[in-house]
């Protein structure tokens, strides 16, 4: 299957998840991703779900996070739709956030984040394979900010699917997963 093949069909599917399958998906991904080293992260960036795609839930990630690791900066971002590319944010319980057209939560100001400052990133994704291809929306914004991340930035992707086996139509300018987490198991590449 092609990409636009394989996107068409993980989100049918994802969008026929019952909402309890869905609430005992998101547990499994919170059990797997507590599983990460966490102790050398000091900003993690972290997309908001779109729940209107069935994203997972990362707001449960991040309530762990300050619970847990309060000393790790949470980092989100917010969307320039005509340009395609990512400003990045600290992130708090206080922070002013607003939908933007695509229905994503955003900071409406706060504390800029550069690229470079961030350890851990967590990729939203539709499907990956067996070596860390990932098939996002189709825009881009994921690879073009991943691009300006430090070389060793960690890259998770969060799947509620397991790997493919390939992903056969990838492109230079794809950066792959380090990790991908799901909720039976992590795998790393």
């Amino acid at each position: 299957m092609t990409k636009n093949e394989l996107r068409t069909y993980y989100r049918h599917l994802r969008s026929r998840l019952a909402p309890s399958e869905e609430i005992d998906l998101n547990l499994g991904l919170l059990d797997n991703l507590k599983r990460l080293e966490w102790q050398n992260v000091k900003f993690c960036h972290v997309f908001l779900p779109i729940l209107k795609f069935h994203e997972p839930n990362t707001l449960l990630l991040i309530s762990y996070l300050q619970d847990k690791f309060p000393e790790i900066q949470i980092v989100i971002s917010k969307s320039n739709l005509q340009s395609n590319v990512m400003s990045h944010y600290l992130y708090d319980d206080k922070l002013a956030l607003a939908h933007n057209q695509w229905g994503i939560l955003e900071p409406v100001e706060g504390v800029y984040v550069d690229e470079k400052s961030i350890d851990m990133v967590l990729v939203p994704l539709l499907i990956s394979d067996k070596a860390g291809n990932r098939i996002g929306y189709g825009k881009g914004y994921y690879d073009r900010f991943l691009s300006l991340c430090r070389p060793d930035v960690k890259k998770v992707g969060l799947s509620f699917f397991e790997p493919i086996a390939i992903i056969e139509d990838i492109d230079p300018h794809d950066i792959p997963l380090d990790v991908c987490v799901t909720p039976k198991t992590i795998y790393y590449y």
